[in-house]
């Protein structure tokens, strides 16, 4: 084994993201609220394969709170976790 996974954790290199995870993120660009320029970078990104796992994970988390549904019922629920129905007057 020339490579063992336990070298790859403590030589300080970061690990490059996972096909999966630029799989996802370029799948959640359409479907979000962020800015044109901003899924430009992404993809850009996305094509030049300078992700590393850790900054994958973040722009998936960024993506994800920026998620536009295309169900009512699941707008609803982003919408009611948000406290847009809470009693307070205007």
């Amino acid at each position: 084994m020339a490579n063992d996974w336990f070298d790859e954790v403590v030589d300080g290199e970061p690990l490059n993201a996972e096909y999966w995870q630029i799989d996802y993120i370029d799948n959640l660009l359409p479907r979000t609220s962020v800015t044109l320029e901003e899924q430009e970078l992404i993809s850009n990104r996305i094509f030049q394969k300078s992700f590393t796992q850790l900054e994958a994970e973040e722009i998936i988390i960024y993506l994800k709170e920026n998620e536009v549904y295309s169900d009512p019922r699941d707008q609803y629920k982003k919408m009611y976790k948000s406290g847009m129905f809470n009693d307070k007057k205007i």
